[in-house]
């Protein structure tokens, strides 16, 4: 397994592995579609250059991915990342794929100094118990304040 942060020059096998993610769990996805056109604009688009995503390949194909970004708080000076996804595809789950993808993210947080990640986790059981095996993390429920903003 190698590992590739998303770039113009992979983005055509991002694609290929959304669009197996979709065909193949599209409930467990949070869009009923992506925008191909949109996903390589964004690739390129500055706003979006904050957003990283680790691929993990297998045989020249993406397997899995983790997104994330980081961010820091100006008034402790506390260095934070956030995890917008996690995704293996079914195929390639329990192989060490999703685990390996947070040691290489891991490694970038290092990197930056982050002393701090988190992400929204999914409470279906087979995610539950691949949370809960992490070494150091502590899981908790926390409120949620989400507002849609219209434009």
């Amino acid at each position: 397994m190698v590992f590739e942060k998303l770039s113009r020059e992979n983005v055509d096998g991002y694609l290929a592995y959304l669009k197996k993610a979709m065909a193949r769990e599209p409930e467990g996805m949070t869009a009923e579609f992506f925008d191909e056109e949109g996903i390589r604009q964004r690739v390129a688009d500055p706003f979006f250059q904050k957003t990283a995503s680790i691929l993990a390949l297998q045989d020249g194909e993406v397997i899995g991915r983790i997104e994330y970004h980081f961010y820091g708080c100006m008034q402790d000076g506390c260095k934070m990342a956030y995890v917008d996804w996690v995704y293996v595809l079914p195929e390639h789950r329990h192989q060490g794929v999703a685990q390996a993808l947070f040691r290489e993210f891991e490694k970038a947080c290092a990197d930056f100094g982050i002393h701090q990640y988190y992400l929204i986790r999914s409470e279906k059981p087979e995610a539950d118990r691949f949370y809960r095996a992490f070494a150091g993390a502590e899981l908790s429920t926390e409120p949620l304040l989400r507002k849609t903003i219209v434009l």
